[in-house]
């Protein structure tokens, strides 16, 4: 069952490889959110994802004719992706914005939900201040779901690399999240007592 969609990029792949437009219209509608997730993740900047997402399709078209039916097209697309996405991340070179302090605090807060609402820009702050490497590595393998070794593909790197990155970006995210679960659980609490 998961031969079909290969399958079918490998039709369109090699109709694309002959100049058919139209195969590349459909490779696109195929596979532009998942393009799309990656670049966003990875700049956590939509504009840029939305301009990331077009750069991949223009290469993909460009190189179309150097793309070997020895790997799935998905991982040849997404090292693309991966690739154009560290590049506009190395031009920007900028900070993810910070919550204001006193926003956290004015929000209504109730313990539970409200939680994991607070610490997400806190978990995004720091999911951006990572080293691009490691950054990458955590959001292809515990945000989208890839394995190791289709990650080492992507990034043309070994299996043992794509573990040790992961590793370091956990390390480091835990490092940088634990004192604000702390302040988010205190806050909570107190806002939980009032009446």
């Amino acid at each position: 069952m998961k031969k079909e969609p290969e399958d079918r990029d490998l039709i369109l792949c090699r109709r694309c490889q002959r100049g058919d437009i139209h195969a590349l219209e459909e490779l696109y509608k195929r596979h532009k959110d998942k393009v799309y997730a990656i670049a966003l993740r990875l700049t956590n900047n939509v504009q840029d994802a939305e301009d990331i997402v077009q750069d991949v399709f223009v290469q993909v078209y460009r190189k179309i004719g150097g793309f070997r039916e020895d790997a799935a097209f998905t991982s040849w697309l997404y090292r693309i992706s991966t690739n154009i996405s560290l590049s506009a991340l190395r031009r920007k070179k900028r900070l993810a914005s910070k919550p204001a302090a006193e926003e956290v605090l004015r929000a209504n807060l109730n313990p539970g939900a409200q939680r994991s609402k607070l610490l997400r820009p806190f978990l995004e702050q720091a999911i951006a201040s990572l080293p691009p490497k490691s950054r990458m590595v955590f959001i292809l393998h515990d945000v989208q779901g890839f394995q190791h070794n289709e990650i080492a593909q992507m990034l043309t790197c070994s299996e043992g690399t794509s573990k040790s990155q992961l590793h370091k970006a956990r390390a480091q995210l835990r490092k940088r999240l634990l004192p604000r679960l702390d302040m988010i659980a205190s806050l909570t609490h107190v806002s939980g007592e009032e009446p």
